[in-house]
């Protein structure tokens, strides 16, 4: 997964990746179901915190975008026309 972090920007690191993932989401880039790189890779990919990250990751699992399962990773969750819609505004 390649990404621009800025370290300048008055958005913090972990909005700037949950930002990037989010719109990869809604532009169907990242499809239904498609697997994400684990925190411990994209932590590395990027040279970014583990932490941030996973702050990153929790956050697109509360607001509905991803899913975790156990012992398989993090993927891409079901469309919720209702999030496409409340992001639209």
């Amino acid at each position: 997964m390649k990404m621009i972090i800025s370290n300048s920007s008055s958005i913090p690191i972990y909005e700037q990746i949950k930002n990037y993932i989010r719109d990869q989401i809604i532009n169907e880039e990242l499809l239904e179901d498609e697997a994400l790189p684990s925190i411990r890779t994209l932590a590395a990919d990027i040279k970014i915190s583990v932490m941030t990250i996973k702050k990153a990751y929790d956050e697109l699992e509360s607001e509905g975008y991803i899913i975790s399962r156990q012992g398989k990773g993090t993927f891409v969750a079901r469309k919720n026309n209702d999030l496409e819609k409340e992001f639209a505004r």
